[in-house]
């Protein structure tokens, strides 16, 4: 019997590179190494010889610029709001709108408005029969959808 080949043992097992790879594996494009690339990357140099192994490079380290703290501070926002604090109801039909439920807009929610919209179509169909004797033309709207969302006020 053969010994177990040692390229076949979890000993020899190496990250998978693209040299590595399938023909299709592929890593990215490798944007955060360019060469020369403004504040892209590793914001220092590895360094073989030296006590600090690891420079970091100032023009290479990213800098987040923050609001003056006098407008922090006065802001209506707030970081943190705490699970005791509960919405009154004109905050919460300001911030939910006509929405009956906090997940949008529901099947039934949809279902409601097309019947809603058809019987409205009904209506009209059946007040201009009864007026002109003929059928009238029912102005389209391009879509259920549409209509409703219109009327909700999200277009």
């Amino acid at each position: 019997m053969l010994p177990t080949a040692a390229r076949l043992s979890k000993a020899s097992r190496r990250p998978l590179t693209t040299k590595r790879g399938n023909k299709d594996y592929y890593k990215g494009t490798r944007q955060a190494f360019l060469p020369g690339g403004h504040r892209t990357g590793a914001p220092g140099k590895h360094v073989v010889r030296g006590k600090a192994k690891y420079r970091l490079l100032d023009e290479k380290v990213r800098v987040f610029v923050a609001p003056p703290i006098e407008a922090i501070e006065t802001s209506p926002l707030k970081p943190y709001v705490h699970t005791s604090v509960h919405l009154s109801k004109s905050q919460e039909s300001a911030a939910y709108g006509k929405f009956k439920t906090v997940g949008g807009l529901t099947p039934e929610h949809y279902f409601h408005l097309l019947r809603t919209n058809a019987a409205n179509k009904h209506q009209l169909q059946k007040q201009t029969s009864l007026q002109g004797g003929q059928k009238a033309e029912i102005p389209q709207s391009p879509t259920m959808l549409n209509k409703a969302m219109e009327t909700l006020g999200l277009r």
